[in-house]
């Protein structure tokens, strides 16, 4: 039986990689962002299981304490959060939740575990290179058909795609110049790779697929003299490419000007400052921002994230959960340059330099950060197989105590992977169906589907159980501040205008800017 699971177990983070990309689920209210949260925690949990139930793998080694570390850093902020709920289901199309992050975490260590040589690392890159590719081919034929949004290759988002690419394309570059018998593939993917980000029109996906790429040279540099070259050089070419974006003839692309998060990113400042320790919880960005927010810096757009990496680990898990993770950072770093001629190692470094330079604009997103989490144990794994080469890892003898507990977590962990993977997108499903009552009975966490049933029994003419429910997916921690606009809406119709207002305050507590609350407001008088 052991054998069997370990031969599965050096498949699934290649199967990760690949459905990330491409997942998605048609005829959906959340058909992108959703599944690829789900196939995050579902890969985490049953990769940890298999991990538990095959034994003989190395260890994570000197990323261990680490991985504790900002695993302990997660549960602090939840702990502090200012909305459970929230922080426990994560926001509607968002879900960085506190199962996310844990998930980010077990990804990492996943490939440590079950992978056990060169061969299934190679898959792993290969299914990542493949999906993107897909994912970036997409993204061209809806360029082709015209569309009227960016084209995202299904991934709802055209910075997501920008995200990928940043980190498939140093993969697809450094296995074409190694000339191996998939030299045409590799190439080709890159350059559908290329395609789609140029289609995807994303600057800080064409920033990171350049940092990366040049981080492989920095990579091949053999001779120590010629490292601090490299890196100089290498620095002030992305020095100049951001310059551009910013500053240069990139600024306004998309209508988005680049210098907005320059005038976004002081307003955050004084959100962290207010709880800097703990943050405010997993994902609760968006019920706090709004009230440090100095102006209407994009008119119609509310800010539920900070727009920067950084900044959003700072909100959301302080101090202690940035200092932890950058710990895990650090250390994953030190072991790729020390091993980086070994096998794949550099190449998976460099992919993961491409998506650090692009969520330092951007935020964490399950499509683009479980695909960095799963690179980066990827890479650790190269890293551990290069440091115990000398050194075999030592059988551990297995108790019939310690076997029945790992089974026991093995089974906590797949039922983990049903409750928070599976659940929501049944919950999804009978959402889009009409069927809010059967979604908030499966995901009852989730203040979306509250919302939509709140809102199906006031059209059907029962005000007040709609007013129940709009007000339980308040409590819950809903981000939108539509909802507080329904919601005042609702008890205005039950005559309770004081009700009314303080819901609408509650919007503009979301989003000072809020026209339709803020109209409600001014007609509503004293």
């Amino acid at each position: 039986m052991r054998p069997i699971l370990e031969r599965l177990g050096s498949y699934l983070p290649a199967a990760v990689a690949l459905a990330i990309p491409i997942v998605f689920i048609p005829n959906a209210n959340d058909e992108f962002i959703l599944p690829r949260a789900s196939v995050v925690i579902i890969g985490a949990c049953l990769g940890t299981a298999l991990a538990l139930l095959s034994l003989g793998g190395p260890g994570l080694g000197s990323l261990r304490l680490p991985l504790l570390a900002a695993a302990a850093a997660a549960l602090l902020s939840f702990a502090f959060s200012v909305s459970w709920p929230l922080s426990m289901a994560g926001a509607y199309t968002r879900y960085e939740s506190l199962p996310v992050r844990l998930s980010y975490l077990a990804l990492l260590a996943v490939p440590v575990w079950l992978l056990r040589g060169e061969r299934s690392r190679s898959w792993v890159i290969a299914a990542c290179v493949f999906g993107t590719s897909v994912a970036s081919l997409e993204a061209l034929f809806q360029a082709a058909g015209g569309v009227s949004f960016r084209p995202d290759g299904n991934l709802g988002n055209a910075n997501l795609l920008g995200a990928l690419i940043a980190m498939a394309l140093p993969l697809a570059v450094a296995r074409g110049l190694r000339g191996d018998q998939f030299l045409i593939a590799w190439w080709l993917g890159a350059v559908v790779m290329a395609g789609g980000l140029y289609v995807s029109t994303s600057r800080s996906g064409g920033l990171g697929a350049l940092a990366g790429c040049l981080a492989l040279v920095v990579f091949a540099v053999g001779r120590s003299r010629w490292v601090g070259l490299s890196v100089l050089g290498t620095g002030a070419i992305v020095a100049a490419a951001l310059w551009a974006i910013v500053f240069g003839p990139l600024g306004k692309l998309n209508n988005d000007p680049a210098r907005s998060r320059l005038l976004l990113w002081p307003d955050a400042l004084r959100m962290i400052a207010t709880r800097p320790l703990t943050g405010w919880g997993e994902d609760a960005t968006g019920l706090t921002f709004g009230r440090y927010i100095s102006a209407d810096w994009a008119p119609g757009v509310t800010y539920d994230r900070t727009h920067s990496g950084i900044l959003e680990i700072l909100a959301t898990q302080g101090v202690i959960g940035l200092a932890a993770l950058g710990l895990v950072l650090v250390t994953l770093f030190r072991g790729i340059w020390r091993y980086r001629f070994s096998d794949s190692v550099a190449a998976l470094g460099a992919a993961c330099i491409g998506y650090t330079v692009w969520v330092a604009f951007n935020f964490d997103w399950a499509p683009a950060t479980g695909v960095f989490w799963l690179l980066a144990g990827t890479a650790w794994s190269g890293v551990r197989a290069a440091e115990t080469e000398s050194a075999p890892v030592p059988a551990v003898a297995e108790t019939s105590s310690s076997g029945g507990v790992r089974a026991v977590v093995a089974v906590v962990m797949a039922l983990a992977a049903i409750w928070f993977g599976v659940m929501p997108v049944l919950a999804e499903a009978w959402s889009w169906q009409g069927r809010s009552d059967l979604a908030v009975a499966v995901d009852p966490l989730q203040a979306q589907y509250h919302w939509n049933l709140g809102f199906s029994r006031i059209t059907s003419g029962d005000v007040r159980g709609g007013v129940t429910e709009l007000q339980r997916a308040a409590d819950l921690g809903e981000t939108e501040p539509q909802l507080y606009v329904d919601l005042g809406d609702a008890e205005k119709k039950l005559g309770d205008r004081s009700a009314a207002r303080r819901a609408y305050e509650r919007a503009l507590i979301i989003d000072p800017y809020y026209a339709p609350a803020r109209d409600r407001l001014a007609n509503l008088g004293p």
